[in-house]
């Protein structure tokens, strides 16, 4: 369905005129009414019929049916079933208002198509969607939203039933034609896409599309209403830019740029797949990606997403807002980079501010896996300005827990666990008088990586403080063993030749493939039970065996399908053919 939202005062392009039959209604809707009336009478379902509405006929409501489509009034005007809802136009006059509503169990489709809604009269969110069903607002052209009142510019928000239960459903933002944009900007405490002042978002999604949200005052830019507004936002595709609201008081709590809204709002932020967030940034107090001021939160990103994202004031750039524990997992091929704000934020963990306690820590683990190797560039806050001139903090750790503020002196930070294993490569830039990873003046320290992962850790000054361990070569080349006179690039994993004689080997990691390559014509890989679960653990998912005339791989979970403890692994590679065997079984099948 088609609905034309163009103000009707526009006369340099008058409409056509529809078809008449004699002097009386238009042949079209005559037709239209006799089917309908033709139906009653016979008992048959009726039909869905298009129709244009006119946003300055007055504002807009889609109810769904259940069946597909929807039921669309406008002032008298009523669409019993419309399977394909589209809305278009602008209203800047008008201030006329779209509110979409699903109780059913079958999804909901609507289109905006270039619409513009920017003055909505009274205290209403220029598109609203609400009800207990799944609703998915389809982008085409470029759309406008910006709320007037105290509410979202996109407004979805949480509903409960009488027991308290959540039982709003989700709101999915898409441009499945790949033509659409979403410039939404919230009213006073209303987030840009997402709840309303003093409200929780439901349930949201994006999986497509070019989005601006903005955040207004103490709402997140997707997410959380101000003052405390939780957010749920799932971000899967697209190209996202969100703004936390902001304040000229440098003592507001303002909202995330994705997450919570103002004070206490809480986050669970998922981004994935291929999404790109081209930027996030939180307003005072609360972080680029997470929480508000005093609301902890959980982040997930993960696939081949691309992240840029920056704390406000005491804000973490990935994490916790002020006084906020960061609860962050970072993982396959992504590309991410934050950066801490001004006051001692951490780049990825925690926001400034929050003491430490037995239950009160922050959690950062960035690994590989089967997707890829995570590339994260963190840069912790800078120092909180004293009044006296003098810094108030030291600067924020680039990833772990964000400064405290004038602390006493036997206060200590909250603390921070910190998990970084497979291939990684880590810029770590530590704010002033802080630790590029850690948290308490600490270096966190990490062995076993795997070959080719590289952290460099930083000082606010450029000076080098990297560890012992974070850097291990791409290709391991065998080293002469002392102890045995083997072989070895990876403890359990050798090669001989064909007298038995241990040769040389070079293992690389590329995504969630380890290649073992051997420069001979016959060769013997032999592994151990404990070598092939590391390898595993660490996100191998393909093993390639490489000799000069012959390549034969195998999956990883397969093999460990025939493997028991104490088991050898014996796969040997000749210029004909490949043999698998485990404990003197023949499991040759298993090669490719």
């Amino acid at each position: 369905m088609f609905y034309d939202l163009v103000s009707q005062s526009c006369h340099a392009c008058p409409e056509p005129r529809a078809l008449r039959s004699g002097g009386g209604k238009p042949l079209t809707r005559r037709l239209a009414a006799l089917a309908v009336a033709a139906a009653l009478m016979t008992g048959t379902a009726v039909p869905a019929f298009a129709d244009v509405y006119d946003i300055r006929k007055g504002s807009i409501t889609i109810v769904a049916n259940g069946d597909g489509t929807a039921k669309v009034t406008q002032n008298e005007t009523v669409n019993d079933k419309d399977d394909d809802v589209k809305v278009t136009g602008s209203n800047e006059v008008t201030g006329n208002t779209v509110d979409i509503i699903n109780n059913t169990d079958n999804d909901l489709k609507v289109t905006l198509s270039d619409v513009t809604i920017t003055d909505p009269k009274g205290d209403a969110a220029p598109v609203s969607v609400s009800g207990t069903g799944n609703t998915a607002i389809e982008l085409d052209g470029s759309n406008t939203l910006k709320s007037s009142g105290w509410h979202a510019g996109l407004e979805r928000n949480e509903e409960k039933n009488s027991d308290g239960n959540v039982v709003s459903g989700k709101l999915t933002i898409q441009d499945e034609d790949k033509n659409g944009s979403l410039d939404a900007t919230g009213g006073f405490g209303g987030a840009g896409i997402g709840g309303a002042n003093i409200k929780n978002s439901g349930a949201l999604e994006i999986t497509g599309g070019t989005i601006t949200a903005t955040g207004k005052q103490d709402g997140a830019g997707i997410g959380g209403g101000g003052s405390g507004g939780d957010g749920m936002v799932t971000i899967s595709g697209g190209n996202i830019t969100a703004r936390g609201g902001s304040s000229d008081n440098p003592n507001a709590a303002c909202g995330a740029g994705i997450g919570g809204g103002g004070f206490r709002g809480t986050g669970t932020v998922t981004i994935t797949d291929n999404a790109k967030v081209d930027n996030a940034t939180g307003g005072e107090g609360a972080a680029g990606i997470g929480s508000g001021l005093v609301g902890n939160v959980t982040v997930n990103i993960s696939g081949n997403a691309t992240v840029n994202a920056e704390g406000g004031a005491n804000g973490a750039g990935i994490g916790g807002g002020y006084a906020s524990a960061g609860d962050v997992t970072i993982e396959g091929g992504t590309t991410v980079s934050a950066a801490g704000g001004v006051g001692g934020g951490a780049g990825v963990g925690g926001g400034a501010d929050l003491a430490g306690d037995e239950d009160t820590r922050n959690r950062v683990t960035i690994r590989s896996n089967g997707d890829g190797s995570p590339d994260v560039s963190a840069v912790g806050g800078a120092p909180e300005p004293g009044q006296d001139g003098e810094d108030a903090s030291k600067g924020g750790a680039a990833i772990g827990s964000g400064a405290l503020i004038s602390p006493d002196e036997d206060t200590m930070e909250a603390d921070a666990d910190i998990t970084i294993e497979g291939k990684v490569t880590i810029s770590a830039v530590a704010g002033k008088d802080g630790v590029a990873i850690g948290a308490n003046g600490k270096e966190k320290a990490f062995d076993d990586l795997l070959p080719g992962s590289s952290i460099d850790r930083r000082n606010t000054d450029g000076k080098d403080i990297s560890l012992p361990g974070d850097k291990t070569a791409e290709k391991t080349p065998a080293a002469e063993s002392a102890s045995n006179g083997r072989l070895d690039a990876l403890t359990g994993l050798t090669v001989t030749d064909a007298a038995g004689k241990a040769v040389a080997y070079t293992l690389t990691w590329q995504g969630g493939t380890v290649t073992v390559k051997v420069d001979a014509a016959f060769a013997s890989l032999q592994m151990t039970y404990d070598a092939l679960c590391w390898l595993r653990s660490h996100g191998m998912q393909t093993m390639l065996f490489c000799t000069q005339e012959r390549t034969a791989s195998v999956s990883a979970v397969e093999l460990l399908g025939v493997c028991t403890q104490d088991t050898t692994v014996v796969w040997n590679n000749d210029g004909i053919s490949s043999a698998l065997r485990v404990n003197g079984a023949d499991h040759s099948t298993l090669l490719k």
